[in-house]
């Protein structure tokens, strides 16, 4: 069989340039979860400072004065005050990963890039708006991120109303 190289060992005329793009898309698949890695570290430490000084600042370790009076309305204004705090924070990391949209190409303008992070932070998935195949594995890692950051403030807020709400 002239012409046939399957299995003989050698490469025909277009094996280079195909095993070029699968080391190129390779490189990209890194380079994608490279910059997801990043914005995910920066949400959680950003995250972590957030919640850190809000426990700091409302004194929840102290909360005891609330407690021993049983004030509902003064318990329903930290929680409200801490909750803004919470979205807020949410916010903010949702506009990290919208400027790094921005920035990269992924998303054209400011308003697309922001809407698009806010829908895939918070995992809704309209599918109105999607990324270019390359940038998918990084909205992925943001959807994740999202998950992973609304859970933890769900358990924050949580335990400071189960704390507010023990003494009662």
């Amino acid at each position: 069989m002239e012409g046939d190289t399957r299995g003989l060992g050698t490469r025909g005329p277009f094996a280079v340039r195909d095993e070029l793009e699968s080391l190129e898309l390779h490189r990209l698949a890194f380079d994608e979860f490279a910059f997801g890695a990043l914005l995910l570290i920066l949400n959680v430490a950003f995250h972590a400072v957030v919640l850190s000084w809000a426990f700091r600042f409302f004194r929840l370790e102290q909360a005891d004065h609330l407690l021993a009076r049983r004030h509902l309305a003064a318990e329903a204004w930290l929680l409200a005050r801490l909750a803004l705090i919470v979205v807020l924070a949410h916010m903010i990391e949702i506009a990290m990963w919208g400027l790094f949209y921005l920035t990269q190409g992924v998303m054209p303008t400011l308003s697309l890039s922001l809407y698009f992070s806010a829908v895939t932070y918070a995992t809704i998935g309209y599918g109105d708006v999607v990324p270019p195949s390359e940038w998918r594995l990084v909205a992925s890692m943001e959807g994740l991120t999202g998950i992973l950051m609304c859970a933890w403030s769900g358990g924050f807020f949580f335990a400071v109303a189960a704390r507010l709400q023990g003494r009662h």
